[in-house]
């Protein structure tokens, strides 16, 4: 088993530490200041309620841009925090919050592959309350910070081809490498979709895009 990078041992001990109102890290976004990205803790039985219920909101108002497709409740987004999220090494989500407190969309990395030194924007969603640019300002914040803190070289997101965020990514400095067709399946309580290379036809499909950050 080869050793943990820095970056992905302090990418862990960020998502041990982080409490709901200790979030143990905050990133600043724009200058003069207009925001912070902080991490939505994950640590079973301490997540936070607001986060939980914001989260919940965003992802059914915005259920047609994910791949998995179905109704949550916040009861379901605090167990997936506290599971499938805090128990992924490579994976976490990050709160928006304007100066004043306010949560107005969420961003997050996931796909991490720390030999490689690779990882993905994840999770992002506007809750609609932003000011023009702030999500912008905020992805790029953290897609830094993976890279100088963390030490991910090679940033990329994957976006469905109908969701109209692809436009956002292309002017946050994403350039599509890719596209793959992607196909419905229905399953209890939703969709899923899922990538098939073969679909002739296919209604979407998954774009693959790059981020080229400037070294300065």
């Amino acid at each position: 088993m080869q050793a943990p990078t820095p970056g992905q041992q302090l990418f862990a001990a960020i998502k041990q530490t982080a409490r709901a109102g200790e979030p143990g890290l905050v990133l600043p976004v724009g200058q003069p200041l207009a925001a912070v990205v902080r991490p939505i803790a994950t640590v079973p039985g301490h997540t936070d309620a607001l986060d939980a219920q914001l989260l919940t909101d965003w992802r059914n108002r915005h259920v047609k841009s994910f791949l998995t497709e179905f109704v949550s409740t916040p009861e379901r987004t605090a167990a997936w925090l506290a599971g499938a999220v805090h128990d992924n090494p490579g994976k976490m989500l990050f709160m928006v919050e304007t100066l004043d407190g306010e949560r107005v969309g969420h961003v997050g990395l996931g796909f991490i592959d720390w030999q490689r030194g690779y990882g993905e924007a994840d999770a992002i969603v506007s809750g609609g309350a932003s000011p023009p640019g702030l999500m912008k300002a905020s992805l790029l914040v953290l897609m830094r910070w993976a890279r100088d803190a963390l030490g991910l070289q090679t940033l990329a997101v994957r976006v469905r081809s109908d969701n109209p965020a692809v436009e956002f990514y292309r002017k946050v400095g994403f350039q599509e490498y890719q596209r793959v067709p992607i196909v419905a399946t229905t399953v209890p309580g939703g969709v899923d979709w899922n990538e098939d290379p073969a679909a002739v036809g296919a209604p979407a499909s998954l774009v693959y895009m790059q981020l080229q950050l400037p070294t300065a």
